[in-house]
């Protein structure tokens, strides 16, 4: 018996053959799964639109760990989110300030101001 989650993503993908042939597996391969094995879960999620937690309920659903994270402050959060991002793309931040000083702004000769 196969799960439900492997049923859906067969039938979105067109069947059997189908979604092997889109995983670049074989035909033999798909047949023998009883549930989509955890290391083709992303690639059939992408090929089927069908959300990852749909194909094992053993995931969590999308946006559970920010719902059930604390809500203290809601500012200070957002805050606190903003100053890691930035911390964490300085890099690449400061060598695009870098290649604008020297080579200016892309398309800026089409600028209407």
């Amino acid at each position: 018996m196969k799960d439900p989650g492997l049923e859906r993503a067969l039938v979105a993908a067109g069947g059997v053959a189908a979604l092997a042939r889109a995983l670049g597996i074989t035909k033999g391969a798909v047949s023998q799964w009883r549930r989509v094995p955890a290391d083709r879960i992303g690639a059939v999620a992408r090929l089927t639109g069908i959300a990852p937690h749909d194909l094992d309920p053993a995931l969590p659903p999308p946006g559970l760990a920010e719902a059930q994270a604390p809500l203290i402050d809601d500012d200070a959060a957002r805050a606190d989110k903003a100053r890691r991002w930035l911390e964490e793309n300085r890099e690449a931040i400061e060598a695009h300030h870098r290649w604008v000083e020297q080579h200016g702004l892309p398309l800026a000769k089409y600028r209407m101001f």
